[in-house]
């Protein structure tokens, strides 16, 4: 993969197999959520205002909840989630890492 990355550490996109990888960081102050829209129009090359409501295709809170850290230190290490928006496929690791390739 000859991926590339994004000003200030963003998504590493690889424009070859239309894939982006991010790493969430907990500490940050961001939401999962954001991350995730953010790296998918990283990918898309649009703004977040353009994609689907991430809302509309799993709740973002309940998604946080499953992988932020455990008694605010401990992190996780199994489990992902799989989900569509727009015509990308996220896929959320239990390490923070994000996943996102086009479906079309």
């Amino acid at each position: 993969m000859t991926a590339t990355t994004d000003n200030h550490g963003g998504p590493r996109i690889d424009p070859e197999t239309k894939t982006a990888i991010t790493s969430h960081d907990w500490e940050s102050g961001d939401s999962l959520a954001t991350t995730i829209v953010s790296t998918v129009a990283a990918l898309a090359d649009t703004t977040p205002d353009e994609l689907d409501r991430i809302y509309d295709r799993i709740d973002p809170d309940s998604l946080e909840s499953l992988f932020e850290p455990a008694n605010g230190a401990t992190k996780r290490n199994a489990g992902q989630v799989s989900f569509r928006l727009d015509r990308y496929t996220v896929t959320v690791h239990a390490s923070g890492t994000i996943v996102v390739t086009d479906s079309a």
